[in-house]
């Protein structure tokens, strides 16, 4: 998925503050959050990023400070870092989120040691961003409605083939 794309499909994903209201018990300062957590606008200049690179591209032409997919955040454009091995291009929770030079793949380093992968997380920039939009899925279906163990189940199993297989772990 490229940047354009994932902001479309994360804007289809803002859940309607009326509906939620009249189907939860969820309390209205929390439904803005959440869909305040879902906030992307796209910045008044436009920097030419390769194709090759969607999360670089959406990072330095969105707005993404309030953006939070359950434990995922970008840095903004200023904040992306680099050394040799990793372009540090956000947070999973208090560990950083990075892509590692040498594969391309999307990792969670420890801030600690920031040359320390804890974990992968997705083969490559574009399945990065296809997990999150499911993820942002089932996080609605976990919050807003209702979800079986079993179905979690079976979509955290889609969710793992799509970051690229059992290498990868997005869910945390």
């Amino acid at each position: 998925m490229d940047a354009t794309n994932f902001v479309k499909a994360i804007s289809l994903l803002i859940p309607n503050k009326q509906d939620i209201l009249r189907k939860t018990t969820c309390s209205e300062e929390f439904i803005d959050i959440y869909i305040q957590d879902l906030s992307i606008r796209k910045k008044a200049t436009h920097i030419a990023v390769s194709p090759n690179f969607p999360i670089i591209d959406l990072i330095f032409n969105y707005d993404l400070s309030k953006l939070r997919v359950q434990h995922y955040s970008f840095n903004e454009a200023d904040d992306v870092t680099e050394n040799d091995r990793f372009i540090y291009i956000g947070w999973v929770d208090a560990f950083l989120l990075a892509i590692l030079k040498e594969t391309g793949e999307i990792v969670e380093a420890d801030w600690a040691d920031p040359c320390c992968i804890i974990s992968y997380i997705a083969k490559d920039q574009s399945g990065f961003l296809d997990v999150l939009v499911e993820m942002e899925k089932l996080s609605q279906k976990l919050v807003f409605g209702s979800v079986t163990e079993k179905e979690e189940n079976e979509i955290n199993k889609y969710i793992q083939s799509i970051a690229g297989g059992s290498k990868y772990n997005p869910i945390i």
